[in-house]
């Protein structure tokens, strides 16, 4: 069973590990709405001390698709994978993702995906509030700080 690390810990932040990106596999997340265990599945959000989305690191095992197709009420998702490579659903557009593909899905969005490949599909998945984001940019948001970068 997979173990979160930390890593390091301050007012502002929080730094943990997986262990690598193949240990996701070795994570199992369990719910009661579910009728069973995921496999390759780690909320992250709570022990990264998030507040303003939640994440999840998934690995998808070699030729196997979601079981299921899913929308959400509130949150849009942004699907970023990591390594390997599959087919991915929204509504009824399919198209290829591969390491390095990005994806977002409004809540509405009916969604699933699989893996195609002879390897684990290692992704993560940001949940935010759909219409939460009031920045348009990082320009926007980020402040530059008076400190010299010394290592």
């Amino acid at each position: 069973m997979g173990m979160l690390n930390t890593l390091s810990k301050g007012t502002n932040y929080d730094a943990i590990s997986t262990g690598g990106i193949d240990a996701i596999d070795t994570f199992t997340f369990k719910h009661e709405a579910l009728p069973v265990d995921v496999e390759g599945k780690v909320f992250v959000s709570e022990a990264l001390g998030m507040s303003g989305g939640i994440l999840s690191l998934n690995s998808l095992a070699p030729h196997t698709s979601m079981p299921f197709h899913h929308v959400h009420i509130e949150h849009e998702e942004i699907y970023i994978f990591m390594g390997g490579q599959g087919e991915f659903m929204v509504d009824d557009n399919r198209f290829e993702i591969t390491t390095g593909s990005v994806v977002r899905v409004a809540p509405e969005g009916v969604r699933c995906w699989r893996n195609t490949s002879n390897s684990p599909l290692y992704y993560a998945v940001l949940q935010v509030k759909a219409g939460s984001e009031t920045v348009k940019n990082t320009i926007e948001d980020g402040r530059g700080v008076n400190r010299p970068v010394i290592w």
